[in-house]
């Protein structure tokens, strides 16, 4: 008795929302039956099998806004359902809109799971011969929506779900079970078409309001046209750089093991984006004297370390993705900033490493983890000196090894399979870019331009002649 209770106090709002779902199929029909009860027992038993499962892994369990996300689109998705079949019957596609933003938003084992409990719970407060048209053109649309990049991709969803479910019909009227009906195929058809349409429109509000991101928006968002990648590009271009390159091998990595790569490029160009607050304290970006030449390492760690809650703070002001949020502190982990911690020791200071921590948290997922270690791994490659193939390997070999021993990537999910292939997929990027070109044969040129040294000097020499010239035609007008 205390296990269902617990159970029931765990669950309490699932069951609320499949409740609310079920009443909203039958609207506006509101009164409370023993065929309505038996339907929401076996909706109830599908969605705690097939649907709460697959919300409750990494990410999506990082963030309740996953959640909410889902059980908004199931009951607005029911009530509109409920509408459209009022208007057009139950072939006009009741559930493409929540099957494919659930689909494009969270991911396609959620989105097929949802297609079984609408169909069943739908069908059964309806006409069970009709299932397998609902079912399967729900299917077809949770399948051809996943992972799609470009908006126009969703026109092929929509004549898949067209055509399933006039092939069913034809297939019925065939089989003699029912009269083939024109207008009823002509909905078929038409309205994936409309309710596609429909599902562009909205997708861009809820991906503003719920900071969840699908395939296609995180790609608009990683656009280098990007307001925030412009800026960056202006203020921190070392970092921009940087940045670029960590995005080159984090998508990398991530298509060889089949991590979200849209996701892993896209978090990789705003990592850093909190070096847009004091640019010039680090290396990437420093061009001749090193301010913290002048500085106690504890402080330069302080400084150094700020630019990870700046990031968060630009992050949440311009309503960044929250995975996107969430790889900006990760990135870093719990990891130690060797660097400044040996020059404390160096200097006779008594510190523990402790003091020279990132504050964490450690990656939660995997495209975490590939940004951490691509991350490391561009920044130690960028100071190699002679990077031949074998120095390359031995160079991703050990950061990939100490990072694993330091056990930052122990809550990422990454498995030492996916770090052998990760390390490949590193090694071969960087080794062809640091291939050299062939020596092109030189050649006679006449200069037609001559840069100065020190730009500022050429400045000053310009401005300095410039006064000579009016001094010279005052003393001529005089």
């Amino acid at each position: 008795m205390r296990k269902t209770f617990e159970l029931l106090q765990k669950n309490w709002l699932d069951l609320v929302v499949v409740f609310a779902s079920v009443v909203l199929l039958n609207f506006p029909i509101l009164r409370i039956s023993a065929s309505l009860f038996s339907v929401y027992v076996v909706s109830v038993v599908i969605w705690m099998i097939f649907v709460k499962p697959k919300i409750s892994v990494r990410p999506y369990c990082l963030h309740k806004s996953y959640l909410y996300l889902l059980f908004n689109l199931v009951l607005a998705g029911s009530l509109f359902a409920r509408i459209v079949e009022r208007e057009f019957g139950s072939h006009a596609s009741l559930f493409f809109v929540p099957v494919a933003l659930v689909s494009l938003l969270v991911n396609k084992d959620v989105a097929l799971g949802l297609s079984l409990f609408f169909s069943v719970s739908h069908i059964f407060l309806r006409n069970l011969q009709d299932f397998p048209a609902v079912f399967l053109s729900t299917v077809v649309v949770a399948l051809t929506t996943a992972n799609i990049r470009k908006r126009l991709e969703i026109a092929r969803t929509a004549l898949y779900a067209g055509s399933v479910t006039v092939g069913y019909l034809i297939l019925m009227f065939y089989s003699s079970a029912r009269n083939f009906d024109w207008k009823e195929s002509l909905i078929a058809i038409v309205s994936p078409v409309v309710l596609s349409i429909a599902t562009l429109g909205i997708l861009p509000y809820i991906e503003y309001a719920s900071l969840i991101y699908s395939n296609i928006g995180m790609m608009e968002l990683g656009n280098l046209n990007n307001q925030l990648l412009k800026n960056l590009s202006l203020k921190a271009p070392g970092t921009y750089y940087h940045s670029a390159m960590v995005a080159n091998l984090a998508e990398a990595a991530a298509e060889k093991i089949g991590a979200n790569a849209i996701l892993a490029r896209t978090a990789a160009y705003f990592h850093d984006i909190g070096k847009l607050r004091r640019p010039y304290f680090y290396t990437e970006n420093i061009s001749e004297v090193n301010p913290h030449d002048e500085l106690s390492p504890k402080l330069s760690h302080l400084i150094i370390q700020d630019h990870v809650k700046a990031g968060l703070e630009i992050a949440k002001k311009h309503r960044l993705p929250v995975l996107v949020q969430d790889v900006i502190p990760q990135h870093h982990g719990t990891r130690v900033q060797r660097f400044f911690y040996h020059k404390a020791k160096t200097l006779g200071e008594e510190l523990s490493e402790n003091e020279f921590r990132y504050p964490g948290p450690k990656p939660q997922f995997k495209e975490a983890g590939i940004i951490m270690l691509a991350d490391a791994v561009e920044a130690a490659a960028r100071s190699m000196k002679n990077p031949t193939a074998g120095r390359v390997q031995t160079l991703v070999e050990e950061i990939l090894s100490g990072i694993y021993n330091e056990r930052e990537l122990d809550e990422s999910g990454l498995t030492l399979k996916d770090l052998e292939a990760i390390g490949e997929e590193f090694t071969r990027i960087l080794v062809n870019m640091f291939k050299s070109r062939i020596e092109y044969p030189k050649e006679e040129i006449k200069r037609v331009i001559s840069l100065a040294g020190d730009s500022t000097d050429k400045q000053n020499t310009k401005k300095t002649q410039n006064e000579q010239i009016k001094d010279d035609d005052s003393a001529n007008n005089r």
